[in-house]
């Protein structure tokens, strides 16, 4: 039976490193989150003169269809009610008129967003089509897959290479900032010996790169690059960061899946309080002062775990020596050992 295919059009305005979004209102998909100007096809239309035709009728701007680009297509599985949505995203050569919010009971605001600072909430298939869009990925597959099936996220559609062999240990290691990640991982070194490589998201973002932690930042994929080379390489390896399940989940997925030996996931459970207390402990003078008690608020989120229940979650009240042979037990790597590098 052949398969019916909603199509919707989303334009993505961007300038000076900013993004056009609106805040929808008054509908019944998304209140009050913000999402790319959008809509769907009418009977008849094609995809350029729909999305011409939107951006008229919510930004009052006129754009000729030889001036759209499609950047990016989402398919976005659906199956609460049996219809697949077929998203794509355009962005624009060039327009004329000036954007106003043509639509205000649809639309209760717009506003130009840094592409490495999007708001909250924002529409969960936007965000994701901006990162790929970033990274320069064209086709995207999220959703659920069919009656029965799980949510899952948005991944992009490329080759699977193994990685790995089976002798070699993966381990995962995420947590809110001051969880102790760092600490786990330097003493899972220091237990193990040579042969154990630390990916730690925290020095290739802002050492190696410098740069901010955004959907679709370089860093993920760097994360991802060098793993793959220390496991192809004989290493064992230990990916620590804070790693958002929302940024981050689908490359480690990828990742664990595509890994030949062994890979276990440890989520580094903190609560708030113990956190700012930590932190607090650090001497760091410099840290302190950039980082404050509001700055760690702002960046902590409450048990980001990884979807599909792949973690082990460990406590605050864990010491470290018990969460180190917890981890080397449970790995194999208290039975493997060191490498002659």
């Amino acid at each position: 039976m052949p398969h019916t295919l909603v199509v919707g059009v989303h334009l993505v305005l961007i300038e000076d490193g900013r993004v056009l979004l609106g805040r929808r209102a008054g509908t019944s998909f998304g209140e009050g989150h913000w999402h790319a100007p959008a809509g769907h096809l009418e009977a008849g239309e094609s995809v350029l003169r729909g999305m011409a035709r939107e951006a008229e009728e919510e930004l009052g701007i006129r754009i000729r269809e030889e001036d759209l680009v499609l950047v990016h297509s989402l398919h976005h599985l659906d199956a609460d009610d049996g219809l697949g949505r077929l998203q794509l995203f355009f962005t624009v050569r060039a327009y004329t008129g000036r954007i106003t919010n043509r639509e205000p009971d649809k639309c209760s605001r717009l506003k130009w967003w840094p592409l490495d600072a999007l708001p909250e909430p924002i529409v969960a298939y936007t965000a994701d089509a901006l990162a790929h869009i970033a990274a320069d990925r064209p086709l995207s597959v999220t959703g659920r897959p069919g009656p029965g099936g799980t949510t899952g996220r948005t991944a992009p559609v490329a080759r699977r290479t193994a990685v790995g062999s089976a002798g070699t240990r993966l381990v995962i290691l995420r947590g809110n900032s001051a969880s102790g990640k760092s600490s786990v991982a330097t003493a899972l070194r220091a237990a193990f010996g040579r042969g154990l490589a630390i990916v730690g998201q925290d020095n290739l973002r802002r050492v190696v790169l410098r740069e901010h932690d955004r959907h679709g930042g370089a860093n993920i994929g760097l994360i991802d690059t060098v793993a793959r080379y220390a496991l192809d390489a004989g290493y064992h390896v230990v990916v620590e960061g804070i790693l958002s399940a929302e940024r981050y989940g689908p490359v480690l997925q990828r990742l664990a899946d595509d890994h030949r030996g062994t890979t276990r996931c440890y989520y580094l459970d903190v609560p708030f309080e113990e956190t700012l207390r930590r932190h607090a402990s650090k001497p760091d003078p410099e840290l302190q002062a950039a980082v404050t008690a509001d700055t760690l608020r702002g960046w902590y989120r409450e048990r980001d775990l990884l979807p599909g229940g792949v973690e082990s979650v460990v406590g605050a009240d864990s010491p470290l020596p018990d969460t180190i042979e917890l981890i080397m037990r449970d790995t194999g790597l208290a039975g493997l050992p060191a490498l002659d590098v």
